[in-house]
């Protein structure tokens, strides 16, 4: 019973803060919108994962750039199950806008083995191939999962819309990894962070 309450609570809560974010609560820090090419940076994209040199993106590229192969269903406009060049620049121009806003609030969820990890850090690391202007974003786990994400410099809450890896680690007091390297330095997870996302992202991982 105690265990559903404070679920409960920290829903509420959570849904509070994202509300205070997305409205803009009182907050007076400022972050840089990231101002890149959606033209240049799919170029780039091709020219890093797209090994056989055929113009487009197949799945056995996309598993190589996770957060591409994450949104593949809404970029891959003829359904064809590959990404060209244009497919992806239009899905890359589809983020300008609201980045002009700032940040996004997103709802995120970070289950191991189905127990919350408290105090592991997640970071969103963004491709390269968007270019330097796009920072990291980062948070702490909490008793429930729940992870507050902040742009990098800790002050401004929220992600820029873009293509993420989820990094998750958590050290002991030795200072060793004790989550597998698929989830952190060799992480095979990827998230779009995009203006039609709707509704809270939840991550199950398994340790095996």
């Amino acid at each position: 019973m105690r265990s559903r309450v404070l679920r409960l609570a920290a829903h509420i809560c959570f849904g509070a803060v994202l509300s205070c974010v997305a409205f803009g609560c009182g907050a007076s820090a400022k972050v840089s919108v990231p101002r890149f090419s959606p033209q240049d940076a799919s170029n780039r994209a091709l020219e890093e994962f797209d090994a056989n040199k055929d113009g487009v993106l197949d799945l056995v590229e996309l598993a190589h750039c996770p957060p591409l192969k994450s949104c593949l269903k809404a970029a891959d406009k003829d359904q064809d199950g590959l990404l060209s060049a244009s497919e992806i620049a239009d899905r890359l121009a589809f983020y300008v806008d609201t980045n002009k806003s700032g940040p996004t609030s997103i709802g995120l969820t970070v289950m191991l083995d189905g127990v919350a990890r408290v105090g592991a850090t997640v970071t969103l690391v963004p491709e390269k191939f968007l270019g330097p202007e796009f920072k990291t974003s980062s948070g702490v786990c909490d008793e429930v999962g729940q992870v507050y994400l902040y742009v990098e410099g800790g002050e401004v809450a929220g992600v820029f819309c873009g293509l993420y890896r989820v990094q998750i680690s958590q050290l002991d007091a030795g200072g060793n990894e004790t989550i597998a390297a698929k989830y952190n330095a060799q992480t095979t997870l990827g998230l779009e962070v995009a203006p039609d996302l709707r509704g809270s992202i939840e991550l199950f991982l398994t340790s095996k």
